[in-house]
């Protein structure tokens, strides 16, 4: 059973309320910043529906041993149960993060997640685009110049959808991960811009998490959205697309179709007027 002490950060996920333990207050720091769209305030009388305790061998920071060999543990409860050990790991965690705990009881019978972008369609409508493709694909840098245009933003990485309700789309409001080697393909991303985002290593090299209001506007975190439009990356070095329906599969070299992207996205949204969905 894990040691109780240690720094709460509440947050609110399609309405079921978590409670983050940190045993660093670093960690806390980082979880509001990563969760600021999400957080609660602190109430001591209040119970969480879920808990989720984050530890390392020796105290240390949590998201400092991320990708160390480091020992990592997190545990989690709800109210009427016992601590429970979720994961331990060095290197390589196996099972998804428990940030949001998404995969975790109550929200896993709410929703299910899959990679990817979202953004609700311009013109204020309900009805949103999602941008799909392994790590690398370049989806984040589609999301940004959409959102430059007047898309609003959903979620970056993480696609949140209603498990009961079939195309049923939510916020989730997490950082944008814009990585060094695409500041080229985002001219007008100043120093200012990018000024205290937190900067990480990756496999793809620095990454700026930048929240999505430094980058345009976001949808509703309390609508629900209805996923009309489907478009899928593969990285390539020569440009094909192929669109069916409200669907389309582009092979592309971010750094010479972009406007190619960018066109086939005007094309299957119909410039973002709304659609039957």
């Amino acid at each position: 059973m894990p040691d109780l002490a240690g720094t709460a950060v509440a947050a609110r996920f399609r309405d079921v309320t978590v409670d983050f333990l940190c045993q660093d207050p670093g960690d806390a720091a980082h979880l509001r910043y990563y969760l600021s769209d999400h957080l609660e305030p602190q109430d001591a009388s209040r119970q969480p529906e879920v808990s989720v305790r984050l530890e390392t061998d020796g105290g240390g920071s949590f998201t400092a041993a991320l990708g160390t060999a480091t020992t990592k543990r997190v545990w989690w409860r709800t109210p009427a149960a016992p601590w429970r050990l979720y994961e331990e790991w060095g290197t390589r965690a196996r099972l998804p993060s428990p940030v949001p705990p998404f995969g975790l009881s109550p929200l896993r019978d709410l929703v299910r997640t899959g990679h990817g972008a979202a953004l609700a369609a311009p013109d204020g409508s309900a009805h949103a685009l999602a941008v799909t493709g392994s790590s690398g694909a370049g989806k984040s840098v589609v999301l940004v110049h959409l959102l430059r245009v007047g898309w609003r933003f959903v979620s970056d990485d993480l696609l949140v959808t209603d498990r009961r309700t079939h195309g049923r789309l939510y916020y989730y409001g997490r950082p944008v991960g814009v990585r060094e080697r695409s500041l080229p393909l985002l001219p007008w991303l100043d120093a200012a811009l990018l000024a205290d985002a937190p900067r990480v290593p990756t496999r793809w090299g620095d990454t700026w998490m930048v929240r999505p209001q430094r980058l345009g506007r976001c949808a509703p975190a309390d609508q629900p959205l209805q996923l009309a439009w489907r478009l899928h990356l593969v990285r390539g070095d020569r440009f094909t697309a192929r669109t069916e329906g409200r669907a389309s599969r582009v092979t592309w070299d971010p750094q010479r179709h972009l406007h190619d992207v960018l066109d086939v996205c005007r094309r299957l949204t119909g410039e973002g007027d709304a659609h039957d969905a």
